[in-house]
């Protein structure tokens, strides 16, 4: 760039700050330099927290509002702060101190209240246990209060949902900066994300080409969020179907109906009538307050709503063991063990050690949670029973799996911590009944305990990271006989981390782990072999030993056997046999294979060309988490291929990708956007 057109940007940014700041000034909008802002600390992508030296309090930093060449922008936010003066005499709503701007940047950035206790959905996790009724009433009565002080100004929140409520020192707070009063744009759902779907009103999503988000909405979202309150956990949290399932359901009406224990009889009919499928028939904000102030909370229906209730969450149980070490634990042999504990969670058990010493670690959370679905089981029940038994140290490294993966509960890696060193540290005194089978869980239980917490160090969960330590834990591990801490201390030595690189010791140790059946070093043993690492380059014998560990049922290897076929990678080319090495991994969920076996189907790859069943599979993938896969869904939904044409879930999947880093989903948006109107 010449000399004179980098002069000539810079002349432009200086005027349109001027303007920006003359704007502010003229408004009488507080402006603060960035230099009044101190202990700034990065909470999420585009928010920090700091403390306003000024007024020694802490508050908030939030990006995204202005942009310092747009107008539109601009004008936007200043009609925002006029509506908040309307409404900041209300300690409900989130306070606005004024805006600043980053130095050296033309990075302007509004100035907001901050809060401690975070989100309701948070508030909910961490403190479900110690709420009363009366406690939930009055956080119903403070929600519905403020969503009233908006309708009365005619303000439409349309976005209602958990987490954009906040709260601090028990106060509901809520973030006016972003809502619409009226919701023009009825493509406004293609550049703004329409929230969690299971608080999405079922009206707006049958009818949203004809009609905008209005009070209604809101209606809709405020009885799903009391029925949050009453329970402590999101409707269809443990929902088995697909997203496009429950998106149709929850446009023909569905939900979750069942009242949680103990809740009061008008409480229910309010949060049900809130939710009903015809916007007209819901009460207003005005009735729904008066509603919620006739209802009395007695002593004796708090105390029964209390025992009925507990199994909804487990945040908060309180183990005093966590803290206990090197402490003996009578138990009885474990056929009593068995006999005790529910009969499902011993069949769990038994599943994790299985795929802990056959999968990936990244299939791992993916094959429990559809374990769970398949016997429709509820995974919070599941994690509180658990806890909750006596004998709840014979599995621990599950319980740890359960924190560590937001199974049941909200990610906790801390929680994880806990359990999986109780395991590692723990003596528990199983032997004395010479039970080969208590023995045998009790080895299981820690191994994978121990290599559970030095996955912890080694990617810094939940503790600081440190892969010294991990690699220490992973040797000491090896020595006591573990084949998956072999496996792990290979990884290490091929890439350098804990310990100098040396990839003819990582293929040494992946081979003795593999020669003992560990069926991912088996897997890694094949890779070393085909890409030669610390091995001469073989991919004859790589695959040989992919296939072997395929064959035992490692499902990466299926995926790989495939690849191999497909591209002649140590054996002769074989479509067909790619296509069934593909198949067996997508039936196991696996999404690359799934969205392999939709491109067999679409190009007709060693097999005849089937639209639907394309996008079966894509579709498949694109649940599962493949971008790929959502953009080829998105693509299938935009074309109407192998289903019917459909322009809103084509975005919504086309979306997903962009979001995920696809370049060609985010390019494809750009070029349908003027076609967006004429297909609606």
């Amino acid at each position: 760039m010449s000399q004179e057109k980098t002069n000539e940007k810079e002349w432009e940014t200086w005027i349109d700050n001027q303007i920006i700041e003359d704007t502010l000034q003229k408004e009488n909008i507080p402006f603060y330099q960035f230099s009044e802002f101190q202990d700034i600390k990065l909470i999420t992508a585009n928010i920090f927290k700091a403390t306003f030296k000024n007024f020694q309090k802490t508050v908030v930093l939030k990006n995204g509002y202005l942009n310092y060449n747009d107008k539109f922008t601009l004008d936007k936010l200043v009609n925002e702060i006029k509506r908040h003066r309307k409404l900041k005499i209300h300690d409900s709503v989130l306070k606005f101190h004024g805006i600043t701007k980053q130095e050296n940047t033309n990075n302007y950035m509004i100035i907001l209240e901050y809060v401690n206790e975070g989100s309701l959905r948070q508030y909910l996790k961490s403190n479900f246990r110690k709420i009363d009724w009366n406690t939930k009433l009055n956080l119903a009565k403070q929600i519905a209060n403020v969503l009233m002080i908006l309708h009365s100004n005619d303000i439409i929140h349309g976005k209602f949902n958990s987490e954009n409520i906040l709260i601090h020192n028990g106060i509901i707070k809520f973030n006016v900066f972003g809502l619409e009063k009226i919701i023009s744009d009825s493509l406004n759902f293609l550049t703004n994300d329409l929230g969690p779907m299971e608080y999405m009103d079922s009206q707006y999503l049958e009818l949203f080409s004809t009609i905008a988000k209005n009070k209604s909405s809101d209606i809709s979202g405020l009885g799903i969020i009391f029925w949050e309150i009453s329970g402590g956990y999101s409707q269809f949290e443990i929902e088995s179907s697909s997203n496009f399932e429950l998106l149709n359901n929850i446009a023909k009406g569905k939900r979750e109906t069942a009242a949680i224990p103990g809740t009061p009889h008008k409480y229910k009919e309010i949060y049900t009538d809130c939710w009903k499928q015809n916007g007209n028939s819901r009460p207003d904000i005005f009735q729904v307050v008066k509603n919620l102030s006739e209802i009395i909370i007695s002593d004796a229906s708090v105390e029964f709503e209390l025992l009925q209730s507990q199994p909804y969450n487990v945040k908060d149980i309180k183990l005093e063991n966590l803290n206990m070490k090197n402490e003996a634990k009578p138990d009885p042999p474990f056929v009593d063990v068995t006999i005790e504990v529910n009969g499902f969670i011993n069949d769990l058990f038994e599943f994790f050690i299985d795929i802990s010493t056959k999968q990936m670690l990244n299939l791992q959370p993916i094959m429990i949670k559809n374990y769970i679905r398949e016997h429709e089981k509820n995974p919070i029940e599941i994690l509180y029973e658990m806890i909750r038994h006596p004998s709840y140290y014979w599995f621990t490294s599950l319980i740890g799996f359960f924190y560590q993966n937001g199974i049941g509960t909200v990610v906790d890696n801390q929680m994880a911590f806990k359990f999986f060193n109780l395991a590692d540290n723990e003596i528990i005194d199983a032997f004395s009944s010479n039970s080969s089978s208590s023995r045998k869980l009790y080895n299981l239980n820690k191994e994978i305990s121990t290599i559970s917490l030095a996955e912890m160090y080694f990617y810094g969960q939940g503790v600081e990271k440190d892969t010294n330590k991990a690699f220490q834990i992973y040797s000491k591990a090896a020595e006591e006989g573990s084949y998956i801490a072999l496996n792990c201390m290979a990884y290490s030595y091929k890439n350098g981390f804990g310990v100098e690189k040396n990839e003819e010791k990582a293929f040494e140790l992946y081979l003795k782990s593999a020669e003992k059946g560990f069926l991912v070093a088996q897997f890694n043993v094949g890779r070393c072999y085909k890409g030669g690492t610390g091995i001469s380059k073989d991919e004859a014998k790589g695959f040989q030993w992919v296939i072997k560990s395929a064959c035992a049922g490692n499902i990466e290897a299926m995926c790989n056997v495939g690849y191999c076929y497909e591209n002649g990678i140590g054996v002769s080319k074989d479509i067909k046999e790619a296509f069934k090495w593909y198949l067996k991994a997508a039936e196991k969920e696996h999404s690359i294979s799934q969205f392999n076996v939709g491109n067999f189907y679409k190009y007709g790859y060693g097999i005849n060309i089937d639209q639907m069943k394309a996008f079966k599979w894509y579709r498949k993938a694109a649940e599962n988490g493949s971008t790929d896969g959502q953009y080829m869904l998105g693509l299938c939904f935009y074309e109407g291929y192998g289903t019917k044409k459909d322009i809103v879930k084509a975005f919504y999947w086309l979306n997903k990708a962009k979001e995920n880093g696809d370049t060609d989903a985010n390019e494809f948006l750009e070029g349908a956007t003027s076609d967006i109107i004429f297909l609606l």
